[in-house]
Order: C-alpha cells, then structure tokens, then sequence
C-alpha cells in the first residue's frame, strides 16, 4: 500500500511492507497453496511491485524452510530503476543459487503481453488515488478492466492476477481496505468474487501498521469463484475501549492475529480482534465481517425497523466551493463590510447531538439563485462590493480550469446545490467523527462541504423527524454502524457518508418506548438552547435500546 504525498516515494505511493507483515501473508498463502512441497521440484513467484523486495524475501525463505531444494524462479517489476537495480542485488547475495529477475518498468503497462504463469503473486501495489494518478490514466485503466467510478490503482493490480495465476496459484495482497465499503470499490469486489475464491480477509483497520493513514488489508485468493462467504475466513482488528479486566497483553498485532478477544500493545492502545466470516456474497455487497452474534443482532434491529433514514428525503453532501480562503469566512469586517451575497454557513463546528452549538458565526458569499425555478449564477454587476471582492480573487478562480471546462462563470462556487432547499427543513450531520451528531436545523442556512444534510420531504411528519434524531444520536447507532458497515477510521472515528446513514433503521413510532424518544427529544430541544445535551443522552440511549429490543 505505497499512499501518495508529497515525497518522492509518495508521489509514487510508496510505503514499503513492516517485516512481520511479510512474514505472516507469506505463511498464509503457503497455507492456502494446494501445492506439494515434499513433491513440488520448481516453483514460480511474482512480486508486480517489488519495492524493496521484502515481500518476496519472506515467501522465499518461508518456502525454503518447507523444501529447502526446491527450484525457485521469482520475478519482480519495480518502476523506480535505481531501486529496481539495489533490490536485484539484495536478492541476488541473499539468494545466489536462486534465478531472480528484478525488471524496472510499469507492471500495469506489460501485464496483458505477459505469459508466465505464477505460484505465487504477492504484492503490496502502489496505493494511488484518481486526482493523483490523473483522470486520462485513471480512465485508461478503468477502460481497459471495465471499471466503474472512481479508480484506485490498485483495482487493477487486484484484477489482473486472473490471467496470471496457475492452476494451483495463489495471491496474497496488501492493500488498503477502502474498497470494501465503497460505492467505488463495487466492480472490483464484483470481479473478485465471481473470478476468485478467496480464501482469507484480514482488516487491519486503524492498527497503524504503517505510517501513511491508510487503513490496510490483506486478501489472499485463487482462480475459481466464491459461491459463499461463510467459505472465506475473515479478521478485522480495530481499536477500542479497554473493558475492565477482559484485556490481555501482546507485544505484537500478529501475536493474537488467529483469536478473538481484547488485546493491549505496549503503547497502551486496545484492539477488538475479531475471528468471522464474510457476510453472504451478492452484487454490489459490502465486505464486512459476518459472526452469528452480530447477524442475530441485526436481524433483530430490523424485526423492529419501520423505514429507513434515507427514506426522510435526498441526503446531500454540503457545498464545495473549490476556493474556501475567497467564499468562506467568519470574519466578513473591515474592507470586506457589506459584502452583498453572504449567507450564513453551518459547518462542522456547529455539530451537535439533536440540536447544533451556538451559532459560529460562519458565512459565505453565496453565487447561486433560483430563476423562473432553475439553478442559475448570480449576475455579478448586481452586486458591486461583491464583484469587486470576486475580482481582486480573479487569478485564482480564473484559475480553476474545471469550471471552465463545465461552462461555467470564473465566480462561481463548484457545487451549489439546490439554492431553493435551502429554507427547508434539514436533518445537518458530520462527514467524519467519533460520535454521531445529527441536528435539525430550520435556519434556512447553507451547509458546507465537511457536513452532509437531509433535505426532508414535505410529507414527512414531525414526529418521524424526532424519532430518527434520537437513533442517529444513539450508542446504539454506533453499534449498528460497527456491525453493518465496519468502516471506523483513525482514532474511533467513523466515516458518515450516504450509502451508510441512508440505511440508518427508524423503528415503528407507534410503541410506548418509541413515543418516550419523541417526547424526550422534543425536550432537548426546547430546553437546551445552550447546545449542551449530554445530560439526557443517558436516558435517550435507553430508551432507545429498549425500542430495538436489544
């Protein structure tokens, strides 16, 4: 998983594999090989991007300590040539009596005119995204592997190993997990569980194995299919709370990797290891870990779903106005008062659980209206100060080629949305954070970009609305989350993105528990104007639970 920055290795999303990791994918798939050691005379490897070589070093060594007189031909490509030159020498003198065959070049540009097949492909392939990569390679690769949506690069390193493999072949890959979950990701999980049977998942999740703020994962498989996710062995390991005297100490994540159970490193930080297995297989399915506890716990929540959140209205993302420094501002005094256009804006500082925090006073220079009911930009000549701020900006905005390219006016904010919804109604939640926290909001104020908000149908009735505020808020939304979705981020926190709220359970409003949590939230709404709610979310949590049955 080589993540993309600023560096040199990072522009080419180089980050190169910790030891023990090596070690372990390089047993496992060993493990999973339906090769005869004791038999086998010859062996092929390859390593699509070879970095350094670590990867290859520990599946040599751990096929060498099987047969030690085994033929091994291994093959890595590496697309920086000084690195490719310094690793074939390290393999060279670690290896002498072995054929080893470090190519400088692009893997992704040869692979269709490769035709060796391999035992073993083991990779750690660059981890690089869309706006790195550029969108003509980005959509060059998703041409020619038949990919939706954004692209990764790694999607298609994960795809090409199907012309690859021999028969009895198997991958091991170190990626980072982000495709599990998804929208993105669906063509590639699609393509690997009807190509491959996948043997094992391992979710590393925030273990911070390496030092780029990539989630990791390692996926082993096979030609063939995978008709059943309770075939597919699957681990997820992610930080939690320490819970009394449940929680043993190891020195390492790999220590414990083969159980379940509570587990403290030396830096004090706790891991939920988790041993399941994939959760049934269909298209467009996430992947997620599956045990009888959870899926017996889920399947009670939805005996006790009535709709869903995504069922209040269109969830939208927040405003992006691609030059936040000219638009967005909480101080608007001095030579920019009485800037025409400006409209308050909730960002994520506003969050709050129910209701938001006293207002921050945010606002931003607004550059749509509403035209005989079409969405058009605002006519600058209308609003002088406003124009003549715009214009001393004009280099930078000018500068935003996409805009250009869309047609659009050199002042305009990238994405508007719908200037008349506003004024509605809207249910306003963080994109990212380690509780939830979604408000209502009737203010008519525009919403950010690091929030997202429901745009709430007419129809919907205001109790609906009450209810669905006491789950979003809930410990118990947060455990759906974690069972459903299992995407936490660094640090606890969670990713609150559409395809996962949308799917948020609202239970049956007509029960005596359910009218207890509408009656509570109205009264957190009348009485804590301080934005302070923590004294009844103690209380709401149970009510809440009881509701679910759980």
């Amino acid at each position: 998983m080589r993540y993309c920055n600023e560096t040199k290795e990072k522009a080419n999303g180089v980050v190169y594999t910790p030891k023990e990791m090596a070690e372990y994918l390089a047993g496992q798939m060993i493990h999973f090989s339906k090769i005869d050691f004791s038999k086998q005379t010859a062996i092929s490897l390859l390593d699509p991007a070879v970095g350094e070589g670590e990867l290859l070093i520990a599946l040599i060594q751990a096929i060498q300590n099987i047969n030690q007189g085994i033929n091994i031909r291994a093959v890595g490509y590496e697309t920086d040539a000084t690195v490719a030159l310094n690793t074939q020498k390290t393999l060279s003198r670690l290896f002498p009596n072995m054929d080893i065959y470090i190519i400088s070049g692009d893997f992704l540009e040869i692979a269709g005119n490769i035709n060796e097949k391999y035992d073993f492909v083991i990779a750690n392939p660059p981890y690089i995204r869309t706006q790195i990569l550029g969108s003509d390679r980005a959509q060059e690769i998703a041409q020619k592997m038949k990919l939706t949506g954004r692209v990764d690069i790694y999607y298609a390193f994960l795809l090409y190993m199907k012309g690859l493999l021999s028969e009895v072949g198997v991958s091991g890959y170190i990626t980072s997990n982000k495709f599990f979950t998804i929208k993105a990701g669906a063509s590639v999980r699609d393509f690997m569980i009807n190509n491959y049977t996948i043997h094992a998942i391992v979710d590393f999740g925030d273990t911070k194995l390496f030092t780029a703020s990539v989630l990791p994962c390692i996926v082993i498989f096979s030609n063939g299919k995978t008709d059943d996710g309770k075939n597919v062995k699957f681990t997820s390991i992610y930080e939690t709370k320490a819970v009394d005297n449940k929680v043993e100490r190891c020195n390492s994540i790999f220590e414990h990797i083969f159980e379940s159970g509570l587990f403290s490193l030396p830096d004090g930080r706790v891991f939920e290891f988790q041993q399941g297995s994939l959760q049934p297989v269909q298209k467009g399915s996430l992947w997620v870990i599956a045990s009888n506890e959870k899926d017996a716990w889920l399947r009670k929540v939805d005996s006790n779903t009535w709709k869903r959140l995504g069922d209040l209205g269109k969830i939208r993302v927040g405003i992006k106005t691609t030059a936040d420094n000219v638009f967005i501002g909480d101080d608007w005094t001095g030579e920019k008062a009485g800037i025409e256009l400006l409209q308050p804006l909730i960002t994520h500082r506003d969050a709050g659980q129910i209701i938001s925090k006293k207002n921050t006073g945010w606002k931003v220079l607004y550059t749509h209206t509403i035209e005989n009911g079409k969405k058009i930009a605002i006519k600058l000549d209308k609003y002088p100060k406003a124009k003549a701020y715009l214009e001393s900006h004009f280099e930078q905005l000018s500068g935003r080629s996409y805009v250009q390219k869309a047609h659009r006016n050199w002042y305009e904010i990238w994405v508007p949305q719908n200037p008349a919804s506003w004024k509605n109604r809207k249910i306003v939640f963080r994109d990212i954070s380690e509780q939830p926290e979604f408000w209502l909001d009737e203010t008519g104020a525009i919403v950010n970009g690091d929030c997202y908000w429901i745009d709430i149908d007419d129809t919907v009735f205001e109790e609906t609305i009450y209810l669905a505020l006491a789950i979003a808020n809930s410990k118990f939304i947060e455990k759906y989350y974690d069972a459903k979705f299992n995407t936490k981020l660094y640090s606890g926190k969670r990713r609150y993105m559409t395809q996962y709220v949308e799917q948020f359970p609202i239970p049956f409003s007509d029960t005596p528990a359910a009218k207890q949590a509408i009656e509570l939230v109205k009264k957190i709404i009348t009485e804590c104007v301080d934005g302070d709610t923590s004294r009844y979310m103690d209380e709401l949590n149970q009510i809440v639970n009881t509701i679910f049955e759980v």
